[in-house]
């Protein structure tokens, strides 16, 4: 996807990287047999509200707590997903209720899903 960097020229960019969590993900019946690791990353583009004067509170921003709440809840726990894209397009479409945002990237990396691939990685955009 290509994305137009005007749109975001009045932004900073949170970049949330490297949460790494376990789940139940496949679609054979020997990927759900246990918990594998998944590594997720989120981009944040916040509006840069307080340019004039920055005032050094987190209610100016975006919480990047809450992001790896979300992470934890929606998959940490005992669900199972089939898909990789499943994961990725649920967690953006919660993330994009976070306040403040003018548009996120969630991305999702399986690691070692066949003997020939490092990883399989999906990346789902929303804007606000």
């Amino acid at each position: 996807m290509t994305t137009d960097i005007a749109s975001f020229s009045d932004c900073y960019r949170v970049l949330v990287q490297d949460i790494e969590i376990d789940c139940f993900l496949g679609v054979y019946e020997r990927e759900q047999a246990k918990r594998r690791p998944i590594v997720i990353d989120v981009d944040l583009y916040v509006p840069d509200v307080t340019r004039q004067q920055r005032r050094d509170l987190l209610s100016e921003t975006v919480n990047y707590e809450r992001v790896v709440e979300a992470v934890e809840r929606l998959v940490g726990g005992d669900r199972r997903f089939r898909l990789v894209e499943t994961i990725c397009g649920e967690l953006a479409d919660e993330l994009a209720r976070l306040p403040g945002l003018r548009a996120l990237k969630v991305s999702v990396t399986k690691p070692q899903p066949l003997p020939r691939a490092r990883s399989v990685r999906v990346e789902v955009w929303r804007f606000a």
